[in-house]
């Protein structure tokens, strides 16, 4: 006997025929919208219909019959997909002979284990409908947030003018249910909604921001636009021990007046009604998110104006003098240039490799040379109280005298409203309203100044342990 394949075709009504035989029409309606199945009468009339087709009558029966079967399970279910049916049902008997369907017809649970598998796979194509992409690969969420929420090109920062300090977000976006929640990074089982918990909220680890161990911070509810105040300037003359009679000498001194300017960092981000009435959980830790995240950046723009004014190594009495000059030696020569300025360097700033590097160092008997005392929760080192940052390049220190370094500031203030986001530029290309569209933004933002008086310059150092230790070195 020749092996006879089926084959399924899509007639527009999700319909399945098997090839070369004229099997009736309502058996695809049986599998495919849960129909009642047919009576006996009927099945009578199919087994006189065609009985002069080259097809196997014996297989027109078996088809019949698991047809019937698999249609009772059908609409057990409720399943009402045609189409989707019509294209599993095929596949799932595609490829089989006259022997096989034998099998399959007289296995009473074969039919209903199909079904099992073919409803389970319509429910998954059910919630890939709305989440399949271009390339029909299940891709829910084609951006994470921390992608988005990082992509901070960089703070323009203008020293000594009447700029205001501006952000340049570029790629981010409107945070809507969709694409704010990445729910593609890890598999997720199926019957997760059968048993699960709810964990506490993972954020990323990032370094330790340590300009506010250093400087001298004041925050108020309202900075004026100038904060203004008298530095000593030169002096003339000297007093003397003069005789009687003598003409005293002349003695005058000047003061110079300095400013700092208020400054504004800002940014904001648009996120869609739905996103926040569906989503509060994820909403309340995105906003907390973004409010750390200005804190970062605002931070990163303070140390970034602290280590502007740090000035570097320029030479003490201990340069030439010390053979196999290490880290240390390079340290006390830094504290040495800052109190010869009349400053008392207090603090040490440093990168946590470089910190190890210097405490890992042994003698030729293998003893460390370089212990760290811990006092009350704090590593000193050489006196100085350290500090340790991934935001301190590897291979350099920072090393100052805290307080003097000055930042005055305002609480942050959030604003919620609508507006409108424009693309393009003479010609304007599109024009979005956040009120057409369901949307609305949150505009974060705060003032502040921040300042080294003339006076104290010099009292912060930044210098390279390689820059000291060569010039430490002995010819």
């Amino acid at each position: 006997m020749k092996k006879k394949y089926l084959q399924f075709l899509n007639t527009g009504h999700s319909e399945f025929i098997p090839s070369k035989r004229n099997v009736s029409m309502r058996h695809a309606h049986y599998v495919g919208g849960g129909a009642a199945a047919p009576t006996e009468e009927e099945e009578d009339e199919d087994e006189d219909e065609d009985e002069d087709d080259e097809g196997s009558r014996e297989e027109r029966m078996l088809l019949k019959k698991i047809t019937v079967r698999m249609g009772k399970e059908f609409k057990k279910r409720g399943i009402k997909d045609k189409t989707s049916i019509a294209v599993l049902v095929a596949n799932e008997l595609k490829g089989l002979n006259m022997e096989e369907l034998r099998k399959f017809g007289a296995d009473q649970t074969a039919a209903i284990t199909s079904v099992k598998n073919i409803a389970g796979e319509i429910e998954k194509l059910k919630q890939r409908m709305t989440t399949t992409g271009a390339d029909g690969k299940l891709n829910v969420f084609k951006d994470s947030l921390e992608k988005r929420m990082t992509d901070v090109e960089k703070i323009f920062k203008v020293k000594g003018s009447k700029e205001i300090v501006e952000l340049n977000v570029r790629a981010a976006a409107v945070m809507t249910t969709d694409n704010t929640i990445n729910e593609s990074t890890n598999s997720i089982p199926a019957d997760l909604i059968e048993s699960f918990s709810i964990a506490e909220f993972v954020g990323k680890r990032y370094g330790r921001q340590y300009i506010y161990d250093i400087v001298d911070r004041t925050v108020t509810a309202d900075i004026d636009q100038y904060t203004t105040w008298l530095e000593e300037g030169s002096e003339e003359g000297a007093f003397a021990i003069v005789a009687e009679g003598a003409i005293k000498p002349l003695v005058s001194t000047g003061l110079v007046r300095n400013i700092a300017e208020a400054k504004k960092i800002a940014g904001k981000y648009i996120i869609t009604e739905e996103f926040a009435k569906f989503r509060k959980n994820a909403y309340t830790i995105i906003r907390n998110l973004i409010m750390d995240k200005m804190v970062r950046d605002y931070n990163a723009l303070i140390t970034a104006d602290f280590q502007a004014e740090a000035a570097g190594y320029t030479g003490t009495v201990l340069d030439g003098t010390i053979n196999n000059a290490n880290d240390y030696d390079a340290i006390g020569a830094v504290a040495a240039q800052i109190e010869t300025l009349n400053f008392i360097p207090d603090t040490l700033i440093l990168h946590p490799q470089d910190k190890w590097r210097m405490r890992l160092t042994k003698d030729d008997e293998g003893r460390y040379l370089f212990p760290m005392v811990t006092e009350n929760g704090v590593t000193i080192v050489l006196s100085l109280r350290l500090i340790t940052s991934t935001y301190q390049d590897v291979g350099t220190f920072t090393l100052a005298e805290a307080g003097l370094f000055k930042i005055e500031e305002e609480a942050l203030t959030v604003r919620i409203g609508y507006g409108i986001t424009v693309t393009g530029s003479n010609p304007v290309t599109a024009v979005v309203s956040d009120f057409d569209n369901n949307q609305l933004r949150v505009i974060v933002e705060m003032f502040f100044k921040d300042f080294l008086a003339t006076p104290n310059v010099g009292s912060i150092v930044t210098a390279e342990f390689a820059t000291v230790k060569a010039a430490l070195e002995t010819p």
